[in-house]
């Protein structure tokens, strides 16, 4: 029987997308759980048979996907954020952009004499979400969309495997900081919620079962972030409909950090309500990202 603890999590970038490259150094990756796996789809025969039989279940396409969850610490995802983002680190800066990067995912579960690795090529980052909870280690969860699945039972011939980095995993009061939102005097917030997505999409074709491609849509970011309340400044924002800003820092002081900024956002809702007896009143706030009006919706600066 295979134990999930033994389970090992790997990537390599591609050059071409849906292509392992040849002798690969994967590089190990740090999680809490995942959902990799492929997406058969399939078509039941409607043929009509005198003794009321299904025919066949009939293979009509395939793709791959789903989730990787982690707990953050500095330097473990920046090169998932960079297909997230589809950008690259310029100055240990990371604006969203139009440079796709994918990846072979691989997982290693440990099976005794023969282990099995399962390879998910044509992977691209289509969305994260990050949680940023006071009293809570900050997690997310990164989405993928990939081109097909393959299975063996022995590591690529020549491949290599780069061990994780040891950082210390993040949290949200010690580890955050540099709070910022234009227009509001000192926030107090217990909790900020980001989602990111790139509205992917499988570009299916006649002849093949894979995707022969990934199309990209649109960079949105939105999420919402819990205050206490304490004055109009933060409601009235989404009273008038006016834009601000959002900076925070996750990580350490001084190093091993990241400053995530949102240069333009506006609130989509909002709600300050008395929940009952003995309760702090806290407002609420749904937000949306927006075009700054240079050249980026978010910018992330990692400081090493």
């Amino acid at each position: 029987m295979v134990d999930s603890s033994q389970t090992r999590l790997a990537y390599i970038q591609e050059s071409t997308w849906g292509t392992t490259p040849a002798t690969p150094t994967f590089i190990e990756q740090r999680f809490t759980g995942e959902s990799i796996s492929p997406n058969i789809d399939t078509t039941v025969s409607n043929e009509i048979r005198a003794d009321r039989n299904v025919t066949d279940l009939i293979q009509t396409g395939q793709s791959t996907g789903g989730s990787v969850d982690f707990e953050l610490s500095y330097g473990s995802f920046d090169d998932w954020l960079e297909s997230l983002m589809y950008s690259t680190w310029s100055t240990n800066v990371l604006k969203n952009g139009n440079t796709e990067k994918s990846f072979t995912l691989e997982k290693t579960f440990e099976a005794g004499a023969t282990d099995q690795f399962h390879r998910y090529e044509g992977c691209i980052a289509s969305g994260l979400d990050l949680s940023v909870q006071v009293d809570q280690i900050v997690t997310g969860s990164f989405e993928f969309v990939g081109k097909g699945t393959a299975v063996a039972q022995a590591a690529i011939a020549g491949s290599s495997y780069t061990g994780s980095n040891s950082n210390d995993v993040i949290n949200a009061n010690a580890n955050f900081a540099s709070l910022g939102i234009t227009g509001v005097t000192s926030p107090e917030l217990t909790g900020i919620n980001l989602s990111i997505t790139n509205n992917l999409r499988q570009q299916k074709a006649l002849g093949s079962l894979d995707a022969r491609g990934i199309g990209t849509g649109r960079f949105e970011v939105t999420g919402d972030l819990t205050a206490y309340f304490e004055n109009e400044e933060l409601f009235n924002l989404y009273l008038n409909s006016t834009a601000t800003d959002l900076t925070f820092k996750l990580g350490g002081a001084s190093s091993k950090n990241y400053v995530f900024n949102i240069g333009k956002l506006k609130f989509e809702n909002a709600e300050v309500v008395a929940g009952g007896n003995d309760q702090d009143v806290l407002v609420t706030m749904g937000f949306r990202a927006l075009f700054d009006g240079t050249d980026n919706t978010l910018e992330i600066t990692r400081t090493a």
